[in-house]
């Protein structure tokens, strides 16, 4: 567990350090008014982090200047690396509307009481959004921060669904018909982020990323190791972040490494290349700050590990679950359920929890879960009939709340949270 330390200053008040280091002043703030006001700061950080109403915590900051920096600088990096999952957005196919898409939310609570429901989920981040968003407009999802795009030459906007906060990026008007985008950001490390989009402009130039950062509000341009052949490689525009580098996978079985840190790339070959699926995609994500990748080989789902975080380039086979046991399960659910499933041939692995060994897995009309320590097969999600979960490998992005307070560049919408919500 993680605490913060404090020294005395020399005008006889507590001054506590972060776990990035800085120093975060507490009692030279008058809260005499405050309850607490006598606690240490490490046991007070205690306190605060034990506040299971992420809406409250935030309300707390306005207590006075020693909680907001207490809050910002101790219990926020603190709260992320344990933040909860709440559920899932997807891209949706639906029939009755001329075959078009749309995102949608997939509600997974350990407390159901906690979830929101798909239709307040996704308004909570539509309604901070200065347009109505489509389908197409929604890049990413990473550590709680949403990522949303609109028009030709690229808007791009960020949106915190808990602190209802909705920034407009510094647009870089040499940028146009991106084909993708995502986001950098990891809470634990910083409150700062970064949206990365992958520059297709020069046909026969190396691939090159154009990088926002929100710490010092400009954009900047990194080349890469890639070529033109790269650019004609299909790649899946699902991302994932880890320690400074951002992970995409390509059809043919490579996964590429960006490091936004130190500006190189790099290209992987993903376990057992010659027995995945050609021309198809796998699962990649975080379980317990590890990346991890999942894909069908032959009639089991294998999950692997990436140890050392791209060192030494080697992936250890961590679960390696029967698609006919997972059948079983799935057949002693109603018949609703397993009409929606359809067949097992067709599952897929979807997602991994952040916390824990749980896997996700599904097909286009449902999502279930796997639990390895009890072997515990749990239906998480069944689409209605018009509906389907579109290549659940690469548009199923989980979500975790963040109580991140997002930098405004000149254009923020708010909506502060009340007592009344």
């Amino acid at each position: 567990m993680h605490l913060i330390n404090q020294r005395e200053t020399a005008q006889g008040g507590l001054m506590a350090t972060s776990l990035d280091g800085k120093a975060v002043e507490s009692k030279d703030c008058s809260c005499a008014s405050c309850l607490f006001s006598s606690l240490p700061d490490d046991v007070l950080v205690e306190i605060l982090c034990r506040v299971t109403d992420r809406k409250h915590l935030i309300r707390l900051k306005s207590v006075c200047k020693c909680w907001n920096n207490l809050i910002t600088d101790a219990c926020v990096p603190k709260i992320s690396d344990s933040s909860p999952l709440r559920g899932f957005i997807y891209h949706v196919w639906r029939r009755v509307s001329s075959g078009k898409t749309y995102i949608d939310y997939i509600p997974c609570a350990m407390t159901p009481a906690v979830a929101p429901e798909p239709h307040e989920f996704v308004k909570s981040y539509s309604s901070l959004l200065p347009f109505e968003p489509a389908c197409g407009d929604f890049l990413d999802c990473c550590n709680g921060l949403l990522l949303f795009v609109e028009g030709s030459i690229p808007q791009y906007y960020v949106c915190n669904p808990v602190t209802k906060q909705c920034v407009a990026i510094p647009r870089d008007f040499t940028l146009e018909d991106t084909c993708s985008a995502s986001l950098a950001f990891d809470p634990f490390k910083s409150p700062h982020y970064r949206v990365v989009c992958f520059d297709y402009s020069e046909p026969k130039g190396p691939l090159r990323l154009r990088v926002f950062s929100s710490e010092t509000g400009s954009w900047t341009i990194q080349e890469t190791a890639f070529g033109y052949g790269s650019k004609k490689a299909r790649l899946a525009k699902h991302c994932i972040y880890l320690d400074g580098v951002l992970y995409r996978q390509s059809a043919s079985k490579l996964l590429l490494c960006f490091d936004l840190n130190r500006g190189n790339s790099r290209a992987i070959e993903l376990p057992e290349k010659e027995r995945l699926a050609p021309n198809d995609y796998g699962c990649i994500g975080l379980s317990r700050r590890h990346l991890c990748y999942s894909d069908l080989v032959g009639t089991a789902l294998h999950f692997w590990l990436f140890e050392d975080r791209c060192k030494n380039d080697r992936w250890t086979l961590i679960h390696n679950i029967n698609v006919d046991y997972l059948g079983k399960h799935v057949h002693r659910l109603d018949r609703t359920t397993i009409a929606r499933f359809g067949k097992i041939s067709a599952l897929r692995p979807f997602a991994l929890h952040p916390t824990s060994e749980v896997v996700f897995f599904g097909t286009g009309g449902a999502m279930l879960s796997y639990d390895p320590e009890d072997k515990r097969v749990e239906l998480i999600y069944t689409t209605k009939k018009d509906r389907q979960i579109m290549k659940g490998q690469i548009s199923v992005f989980p979500y975790t709340p963040c109580l991140v307070n997002l930098k405004d560049f000149g254009q923020c919408w708010n909506n502060l949270i009340t007592d009344g919500q």
